[in-house]
């Protein structure tokens, strides 16, 4: 702060006679950094030790960085104690207390309306102390003062470019040292403009220029009302600091000699006591201005001025860009015609700012004349106006202002109904408030006199309704219900009803589009020459996405009406259409959905390429659209249930069999199984060639880890099961068992299951040491006979071996429980074996033992038995064990007749069903029959 705060008297003074009013003081606008800085500098005369010179500086910091000179000039000789002190006060030392802002802004608003009302021009406020002869010196030279600080402001613009353009990476990577240098180079080349003028003279001619300048050059006016002569070439701090320095001799007579003719070469120098002056550059636009501004000035009327501030406020800040707009503001005071109205909303939105372009563009569009050709041609350039206004605030601004202009003429004049939806459309396309489009939507709706003009331009309905369906509520779109219906009379033909198809319209009005639609191509269609309907690709997308918007019951059944008439078109997306209408609420019952497909164009095509009357290359894209879709659609399709959703999906299927790879109609099979009922599994199955096992053992293991049961409950899958199980290794069908058995089928589903597995030895011991305990422990298996015979075999087949491992004893455990799924007898052998392989643990013999062995005998052959009775007695070290009673010969083993019906003997193999085998009389369901 320092530097700032230096104060001399001007060369000439004579410093004892010299009082403290007759000295020049100063007041000085700074910038520093993100604050304003407003210096008061006084001459306090002698110092307590009697010396002359002595003077007293009151700085105010800490102003927000838009304070301007418009406000700081307003603070010139402000007599107030709060504000500038002129003497030291004991009570404080060399900070003085904060001002509240609150207190200054009070202050300066009572400044700010003695400096800025209208008829402080020209005079100036009352605070200037100026003679007349003063006052008219100054006026004389604004105009200079006003070219000189545009060409000062052009040099810094300039500069100011030509830095940034040498901030290049090779001179960064050289330290920077250049570029410092040529800041400062750059900084001692901007002229500076200098007065010699009184401090009041300079105080004023701040204030008149604060008053013509625009505002966004305004805060660019940095002054100083006096700095001593000898600074003003010497010093650069104030060529950085100052836009505008004043400086006076302390006898006027010393003016002419006061500074040096140098000094008006090497600055802007103007001498308001003799009349030298240095030339400023100027140029057309600039001069234009000048005077422009100055006549208004000298008038005493600046309503012109203050409007062409207002018309450029938040514009370019650059003298360059400033100018730029000043010519488009001047070319647009005059009246404008139609193309020239049409380029500024094009090419120059910015003039939007200017109030007389507004003026212009409103009084065009409620023209009837020339407003429909308006309107027509720049509707596009005024949606785009309302993406720009999001990210340009002045636009913004100015739109807003256009806004409020429209609704007052709205108000105020006597428009015409066609005036009113020009206007309407406009405030739309221009993204303005909702408020304000909601209450123009009302007005229109609410007017009869606007459905003719309507009627008469289905686009202008259309944007119309658009607008409205985004600013109504649900209960104002109920409201105008029926007056949407009048202006949908107007559609006539498909080409007008074609702006109607992107509309996201309100629920209660989605209805009368479609019965709208409905009946203009139900007038188009002409099934006997079978032309296709004028309908383009964006036409069917869209007729789609309102299929999708048919939720109540009214617009259903127009819906499903619409989508019948749609697919006799050959161009029909006939697949996207049955999607839409299966997703309907509810979905299309089977009468519905015939009646759909009955005169579709789908079908006849399909029946072209059955009976083989399509060409080859033909039929060959056809069958590649058709499998691309179905496997895309065919599950929803599926999941509907609907007998003729199911015969066109099969017989696509029948078609793709004959041209598709294995590997495609595998997978595609895959996908039908997952979604299809049982009768079309059975039909498919049908189709698909019976050689082809991989793929149906790949559908047996999907339904296996799904628990679906086709397989198990149907004749053919109970067919292909066993086909296609019989080639399928150890392993793999063992994992195919785990996965059925995961899912605990009932008692019948794992009757068939293991029947139709055709089971060896020792994979039935293997099943049922690993799911046996699950199975046999729970009575209701009882009826599952195969099971049983399992179990059966796997007792008969028992070693003294397999009786060690701890799988066979958790069996025989299960096996002898009270509620075990098994006759009594094989409860009694596995009772036997039990007590067998506990003995057998412990070596040692068992109370109970000789009974089981005596059933043993009895129920094992000779052989199995004398292995047995070995082995027990080379365990038990017995010598022999007591003989029991023989087996008569000839005679069924004792366990045979606890059977229903009897058991077929050890190598027989049992057959699972009717209609492949002997009959099972026992099996409790009778007929398999398909399930949906």
């Amino acid at each position: 702060m320092r530097p700032y705060l230096r104060y001399q008297l001007p060369a000439d003074a004579n410093v004892t006679s010299l009082t403290v009013e007759e000295a020049p003081r100063t007041l000085a606008l700074v910038k520093s950094g993100n604050e304003c800085l407003l210096l008061h500098k006084v001459y306090a005369g002698r110092d307590g030790a009697g010396r002359p010179g002595n003077y007293f500086v009151h700085l105010l910091a800490g102003l927000e960085p838009t304070f301007g000179p418009d406000r700081a000039i307003c603070f010139w000789r402000y007599q107030d104690a709060l504000l500038w002190r002129t003497s030291d006060d004991p009570g404080h030392g060399v900070m003085l207390p904060p001002i509240p802002r609150e207190e200054l802004e009070r202050r300066l608003r009572k400044r700010w309306e003695r400096a800025w009302r209208p008829e402080a021009v020209p005079r100036g406020p009352d605070f200037f102390q100026l003679s007349e002869s003063e006052r008219s010196a100054a006026l004389e030279f604004l105009p200079l003062l006003l070219l000189a600080f545009f060409d000062q402001q052009q040099h810094s613009d300039s500069l100011q470019a030509q830095r940034e353009a040498e901030k290049t990476s090779s001179q960064i990577r050289r330290g920077g040292r250049e570029v410092l240098a040529g800041e400062s180079q750059s900084e001692a080349d901007i002229p500076l403009i200098c007065l010699v003028a009184t401090p009041d003279q300079a105080a004023w001619l701040v204030w008149a220029l604060a008053r013509l300048l625009p505002p966004v050059l305004r805060p660019r006016l940095t002054f100083s009302t006096y700095e001593e002569s000898g600074d003003l070439s010497s010093s650069r701090l104030i060529r950085r600091t100052f836009a505008l320095v004043a400086t006076c001799p302390a006898q006027p007579q010393h003016a002419a000699t006061f500074v040096s003719e140098r000094f008006y070469r090497g600055a802007l120098a103007f001498n308001l006591f003799t009349g030298l002056h240095s030339s400023p550059r100027e140029w057309p636009e600039v001069r234009d201005f000048v005077e422009l501004a100055c006549a208004a000035f000298r008038g005493g009327d600046l309503s012109f001025i203050e409007q062409l501030h207002r018309d450029l406020e938040g514009g370019a800040s650059t003298i360059d860009g400033f100018l730029r707009e000043y010519q488009r503001w001047r070319s647009n005071q005059g009246r404008l015609g139609l193309e020239q109205v049409v380029e500024i909303i094009s090419r120059y939105p910015e003039d939007f700012s200017q109030l007389m372009v507004r003026r212009h563009i409103l009084e065009r569009l409620c023209d009837d004349q020339q407003g429909e050709a308006l309107l027509d041609r720049v509707l596009p350039d005024l949606s785009q106006l309302a993406r720009l206004r999001l990210e340009q605030r002045r636009l913004d601004h100015s739109l807003v202002l256009f806004e409020n202009e429209v609704r007052r003429q709205w108000q105020e004049a006597r428009l015409s109904a066609a005036a009113r939806v020009r206007l309407l459309l406009t405030l739309a396309s221009l993204g303005a408030g909702r408020e304000l489009l909601k209450e123009a939507i009302r007005a229109l709706l609410d007017d009869p006199a606007v459905y003719p003009v309507l009627l008469a331009r289905p686009d202008r309905c259309s944007k119309l309704l658009s607008f409205a369906a985004s600013a109504l509520t649900s209960r104002e779109a109920e409201h105008y219900r029926e007056e949407v219906g009048r202006l949908l009379q107007g559609y006539r033909s498909w080409e007008s009803c074609r702006s109607l198809l992107s509309l996201d319209l309100p629920p209660a009005w989605r209805e009368m589009r479609l019965r709208l639609l409905l009946s203009v191509l139900e007038k188009l269609l002409r099934p006997t020459d079978g032309a296709p309907l004028p309908l383009e690709e964006r036409d069917w997308q869209r007729l789609l996405q309102l299929l999708d918007q048919a939720q109540d019951a009214g617009s259903r059944a127009v819906a499903l009406r619409l989508a019948a008439l749609l697919l006799r078109d050959q161009a029909a997306p006939a697949f996207d259409l049955l999607i839409r209408c299966c997703q309907l609420s509810p979905p299309p019952t089977e009468n519905e959905m015939e009646e759909l497909l009955a005169g579709s164009a789908l079908l006849r095509e399909l029946s072209d390429l059955e009976r083989g009357r399509v060409a080859a290359s033909y039929r060959r894209e056809l069958l590649h659209r058709y499998s691309r879709q179905l496997r895309y659609y065919a599950p929803v399709y599926l999941q509907m249930r609907l007998p003729a959703l199911e015969e066109l999906c099969l017989r696509l299927f029948t078609l793709l069999c004959l041209t598709s790879t294995a590997a495609e109609m595998e997978e595609l099979l895959s996908l039908f199984f997952a979604q299809a009922s049982n009768s079309l599994r059975e039909r498919l199955l049908l189709v698909w060639p019976a050689t082809e096992t991989r793929a149906v053992a790949s559908l047996i293991r999907a339904g296996a880890q799904q628990g679906d049961l086709f397989f198990l409950r149907t004749r053919p899958g109970v067919f292909f099961y066993r086909k296609a199980v019989a080639s399928l290794p150890f392993d793999e069908k063992l994992q195919l068992l785990e996965a059925w058995l995961r899912q605990q089928p009932d008692p019948l589903d794992l009757h068939v299951l293991l029947t139709c597995s055709a089971l060896t030895p020792e994979e039935g011991a293997w099943l049922l040491e690993q799911y046996g305990p699950i199975y046999l422990a729970r009575p209701d298996y009882a009826r599952c006979w195969e099971l049983t015979h399992l179990t059966h075999r796997y007792l008969l087949s028992l070693t003294p071996e397999r009786l060690r491992q701890p799988e066979t004893r958790s069996l025989l455990k299960t096996l002898v429980a009270p509620k075990a799924a098994l006759p009594d007898s094989l409860i009694l052998l596995a009772w036997s074996w039990l007590r067998v392989a506990e003995a057998l643990e412990q070596r040692q013999t068992r109370p109970e033992l000789e009974k089981a062995l005596d059933y043993l005998r009895q129920a094992l052959d000779d052989q199995h038995y004398a292995a047995l009775s070995k082995e027990i007695a080379n365990k038990l070290k017995l010598k022999h064990l007591k003989p029991g009673q023989k087996k008569p010969q000839g005679k069924q083993y004792a366990l045979e007749e606890l059977k229903p019906e009897g058991f077929p003997g050890q190598d027989a193999r049992p057959r699972g069903l009717p209609w492949l085998g002997w009959r099972l009389p026992w099996l409790g369901r009778r007929g398999l029959r398909p399930r949906r």
